[in-house]
């Protein structure tokens, strides 16, 4: 029987969990942030994986090693549209951190809260209704007119995003999914894998391996530098984009392997995606790391203060019931020095006694 997972919430299921969990990004960073053992749980690979229907949506898969290097948990992130509307930040409809949301693996039905769109339901480059409509009124690729083509010079979009309206947009579902590896749990997201194809991996050096905390962190800053999701710059292409990009630029020894040369494409047709936003994310991610490093550091030394006044309290406390001891040694050798004392009193006086009654013996002897 295969040992039991560390229960590391964010990270590990249960052997006989038979459902996966997903949560919002920033929940899910909460989380991960706040428990200091995700710090000594690394990343062993990254892959980048681009399914083959419909929207051939992407999404990243984390393999991450339990601190003792026993188990292999899964983690999933994709970005899907959330609702529409004008913009709305995606925090504002996180599942809260203590209500992470289970899926069914047998039925593969999500069963998260209303406001939690599973991602491979959500509007993705082909899925977006304004997409058939523009298709149909746009010449196909390489059918352009002469004014047509003088016009794409001025463009790199393809003719099916150009005439996307710019409205198309919607706040922005980020969605983390996770399992123990070779769990029941993680049967459904090994099978999502399986199902796509996988595009590129990056494989880390022993030596500099980002924890889960790192992770957390990078998607969260990921999540939050661009919180709309717009099918012409800012879908799921430019998520998985922007964060393999920052992980090779901030791990610089790790190796990279490219299987598929489709990414960031729909129908072999490259998607645009907003530019530079890995170098930015970048900048936010040391930010925020320093940021949690003085706040780490701070709460290192609230604790540190908060143990010696607890160890000062403690000798304290010991002190005190130390002058209590020698106190009460003191009143029961005073106790016993005064037993001591009325003993030796009693014991003269009967001594006086006695001798009073030899004499008195002794003067009845002499006046006889």
């Amino acid at each position: 029987m295969a040992p039991e997972p560390p229960k590391i919430k964010g990270l590990f299921t249960e052997n006989d969990q038979a459902t996966f969990f997903s949560i919002s990004v920033q929940p899910w960073h909460d989380i991960i942030r706040d428990n200091l053992v995700t710090s000594n749980c690394f990343v062993l690979v990254v892959s980048c994986y681009k399914m083959q229907k419909g929207a051939e949506h992407e999404f990243l898969r984390f393999d991450i090693s339990s601190p003792d290097k026993v188990h292999t948990c899964i983690v999933i992130a994709e970005r899907g549209g959330g609702f529409r509307g004008r913009h709305r930040d995606c925090s504002d409809a996180a599942q809260p951190a203590d209500t992470i949301a289970p899926v069914d693996t047998m039925t593969g039905a999500a069963t998260p809260p209303d406001a939690m769109m599973p991602p491979l339901s959500s509007l993705d480059v082909a899925e977006d209704p304004t997409v058939s409509s523009a298709d149909e009124s746009s010449p196909r690729v390489g059918e352009a007119t002469k004014t047509d083509r003088k016009t794409k010079q001025k463009s790199t979009r393809p003719p099916y995003i150009s005439s996307i309206s710019k409205k198309s947009q919607m706040g922005a579902h980020d969605l983390v999914s996770y399992a123990t590896l070779g769990s029941r749990a993680s049967a459904e997201l090994e099978r999502k894998c399986e199902k796509a194809t996988r595009i590129c991996t990056l494989t880390f050096s022993e030596k500099d391996r980002p924890s889960a905390t790192q992770i957390a962190t990078l998607l969260y800053v990921t999540s939050k530098h661009e919180p709309t999701y717009s099918i012409t710059n800012t879908q799921c292409y430019w998520f998985v984009e922007t964060v393999f990009d920052a992980l090779k630029s901030l791990f610089v020894s790790a190796q990279e392997d490219i299987t598929n040369r489709r990414g960031g494409m729909w129908n072999r047709v490259p998607v645009p995606t907003k530019p530079r936003s890995a170098v930015e994310v970048c900048d936010k991610y040391h930010a925020a790391w320093a940021a949690l490093a003085e706040e780490s550091e701070q709460k290192r030394r609230a604790e540190q203060r908060q143990e010696e006044e607890r160890q000062q309290e403690r000798e304290q406390h010991q002190t005190a019931e130390e002058a209590a001891r020698i106190e009460r040694e003191k009143r029961q050798a005073a106790e016993e020095e005064k037993m001591k004392a009325v003993e030796r009193a009693r014991a003269a006086e009967d001594a006086n006694a006695r001798l009073l009654r030899d004499l008195e013996v002794l003067r009845r002897k002499m006046k006889g």
